[in-house]
């Protein structure tokens, strides 16, 4: 008796900590054929704690359904790998969000996916160069200053075989995000500069004129000697 009133207890302390928002979005996936199909395997692949791939591509999944988006962005409160879900990085209004899911959440929104395709039509091509020229900077700005592109700054990618988040965030967007490297120092280039402790100085007046005037008293001194013999 005990032992079910322990058991009672912590169930009813469990479920005082899952949030009326959680719960209503949950109970609305779950009543939905296609958002409870997609629901399933993220209850059973998000409960490892170690950001398996198929916790991601459950997640992301979920999140391309209407009711799923709703659900995600709930305090997750009443899922059970609510724990997981946070240390990876996979709850969208988290202060840091995975990037793979930072995009589609941009894409869900009018304003930010227009701003994204702007970037990457004209953008990805130059970025995969490791160059951001000024209007790459500029349209990814846009992005980043819209509510659902704003995590693009500071997204993440996790350990697991996630080479599509790391293309994401150190190619596409990497280049014109990274903090620009400091600048050397001046370094003169110019052929014609002579540093000034090799420079030719000038000849005074009084150096000039008397190595001018030593070819002149040679023959004179000869001259004289040649007499005197």
């Amino acid at each position: 008796s005990l032992l079910l009133s322990t058991a009672f207890a912590i169930t009813f302390a469990q479920e005082e900590e899952h949030s009326a928002e959680c719960k209503n979005a949950l109970a609305a996936c779950e009543s939905d054929l296609e958002c409870g199909n997609r629901l399933a395997p993220l209850m059973a692949a998000c409960t490892t704690g170690t950001c398996q791939p198929q916790c991601r591509m459950a997640v992301l999944n979920v999140y391309q359904n209407r009711l799923g988006r709703a659900l995600m962005r709930s305090d997750a409160s009443c899922l059970p790998g609510r724990d997981e879900l946070k240390t990876c990085n996979f709850l969208p209004l988290g202060s840091t969000v995975h990037c793979s899911l930072v995009k589609l959440s941009c894409e869900a929104d009018l304003e930010c996916n227009s701003s994204w395709e702007a970037f990457v039509s004209e953008c990805e091509a130059e970025s995969k160069k490791g160059a951001c020229p000024a209007r790459c900077s500029s349209l990814l700005s846009a992005v980043t200053s819209s509510q659902n592109g704003a995590s693009f700054a500071t997204c993440s990618c996790t350990d697991k075989e996630d080479q599509l988040c790391e293309h994401l965030r150190d190619n596409v967007i990497g280049t014109c995000t990274k903090p620009l490297s400091p600048s050397s120092p001046s370094i003169p280039n110019s052929i014609t500069e002579v540093p000034s402790s090799s420079r030719i100085h000038p000849e005074t007046s009084e150096d000039v004129s008397a190595s001018s005037s030593l070819p002149l008293m040679v023959p004179t001194v000869l001259l004289l000697i040649h007499r005197l013999l």
